[in-house]
């Protein structure tokens, strides 16, 4: 089959040969949705090289997990969710785990300087806007928020201790995360996240 015939097959079509090794299936699936995904981590991240690398992963995890794929949604609602939590995760890894007041040292010399006297009062007041916010969150969404940002567990910590699924705490952090955008105007994503940890 040539590489052009793979453009007319449904979603569906494409995971049944994906699952079944077919490098060309692939192809056609990150041709048809890399920009939908890549505009998505833009919304997340702010920075193209880190949307860039985020959808790259995922396609990589996709790939590598083609044979034991179970995707009971459509391809790019799966796709959509995916490329969120794989923002999240790459937030995370890259700011939360470690020290977290040196992760933000770390942020503001790369991004612009040491950090001034006006930038720790805009942290500080960026933390406390942060809490007023929370506490306004759904009662779970809340919960599980508190639980990542003060007490610093997993999400299977916080899976375990409110007897949940990981999925649904990765759900509840990120609707979490886009509310303090939407309330916090344009305060950068990693800036809201380092200001979560500091000055508690």
């Amino acid at each position: 089959m040539q590489a052009t015939d793979y453009v007319q097959h449904t979603d569906q079509s494409l995971l049944q040969l994906l699952t079944h090794d077919d490098q060309k299936a692939f192809t056609a699936i990150y041709q048809r949705y890399w920009q939908s995904l890549f505009r998505e981590a833009m919304n997340v991240l702010r920075s193209q090289r880190e949307a860039e690398d985020c959808v790259q992963e995922l396609f990589v995890s996709l790939w590598k997990r083609r044979q034991a794929l179970s995707i009971t949604s459509s391809l790019k609602a799966y796709l959509q969710t995916a490329v969120r939590y794989q923002c999240i995760d790459r937030i995370e890894r890259d700011m939360i785990r470690g020290g977290y007041l040196e992760d933000f040292t770390n942020y503001l010399a790369e991004h612009h300087s040491m950090p001034t006297v006006e930038e720790e009062l805009y942290a500080r007041d960026l933390a406390a806007n942060i809490d007023q916010v929370m506490y306004k969150m759904p009662g779970k969404m809340r919960e599980v928020f508190r639980l990542s940002r003060q007490e610093h567990l997993t999400h299977r910590e916080i899976a375990d201790r409110l007897q949940i699924s990981e999925e649904t705490v990765k759900k509840q952090i990120y609707l979490a995360l886009k509310i303090l955008k939407s309330h916090l105007g344009d305060a950068s994503l990693a800036m809201l996240i380092a200001a979560t940890f500091i000055y508690k």
